[in-house]
């Protein structure tokens, strides 16, 4: 712990790739963590890279390069968790179809209810990492840097984290970044349902009824992604239930007559 103070502490002048090789070789990836969000401020104080009146300025610009440089740290230690933990659930027959479709970690696998939870992130992880620890070890370290803001939410951080997760097909929405929503607003247009998800996983039944009703709208409309008969109905599936949920308010009689025109589609479509 003394050690990773005076690391902090003396953040402006620490070389962060020897930093970082030191404190992964021992498993201190909440140590390290803190050093590389702590240098992030120390780079950029006054937090310009996201504040900043000009954002094409070349400050800002170089101010969002250094920070960015600092989380690249983290990442990688993500992405090891990943690929180990994914070599693992293929070894154990979890992850064919995942390969073949280029997916990630299906999102059970990721819930707390899938394998051991770690109930918060140790100081020092087991080195070497085993397979099967790799999948709790990820999430509990996703869990630290998006949820525990003991020292305050570093915006910028979380949205690389959170890009970072969308990229691995990771179930962003089953955490509780303070930044999550505004990110699936702005950057995750490509998968809406993402945020329709993120409503329902809160127990938000009237949002995520009102949403995924959006996206089947636009979606019919031409105006959103185009949706298959059977993606059609599994959405239409899960505006009925958020609409039956205590408390949302909908009335579920026009999404079941939706899903009885789409039910007979699809049986018109198969015939």
């Amino acid at each position: 712990q003394r050690p990773l103070r005076i690391l902090e502490k003396n953040a402006s002048r620490v070389d962060l790739a020897e930093a970082a090789a030191r404190l992964r070789a021992v498993g201190a990836c909440k140590g390290l963590v803190a050093l590389c969000t702590r240098m992030a401020r120390v780079r950029d104080p006054y937090d310009e890279a996201l504040r900043s009146q000009d954002p094409s300025s070349a400050r800002t610009q170089q101010l969002h390069y250094s920070r960015v440089e600092c989380y690249q740290v983290v990442l990688e230690v993500f992405e090891d968790l990943y690929l180990l933990a994914r070599r693992h659930q293929e070894s154990i027959g979890l992850g064919s179809s995942m390969a073949s479709s280029s997916r990630g970690i299906p999102s059970d696998v990721m819930s707390a209810t899938s394998g051991v939870r770690l109930n918060e992130l140790p100081e020092l992880l087991p080195m070497p990492m085993s397979p099967s620890s790799a999948t709790p070890s990820l999430d509990a370290l996703l869990r630290h840097c998006l949820e525990d803001h003991m020292q305050g939410a570093d915006e910028l951080f979380h949205f690389c984290i959170l890009k970072w997760m969308m990229q691995r097909e990771l179930p962003v929405y089953r955490y509780d970044s303070p930044y999550i929503k505004d990110f699936l607003e702005r950057h995750a247009r490509d998968q809406p349902g993402l945020l329709c998800r993120y409503f329902q996983h809160r127990g938000r039944w009237a949002e995520a009824c009102d949403a995924y009703m959006s996206l089947f709208r636009r979606s019919r409309s031409g105006v959103g992604p185009r949706l298959s008969r059977s993606d059609t109905l599994v959405l239409l599936q899960s505006a009925a239930l958020c609409a039956r949920m205590p408390g949302s308010n909908r009335n579920v009689e026009p999404i079941l007559q939706e899903i009885s025109e789409a039910t007979r589609g699809e049986a018109t479509a198969v015939a």
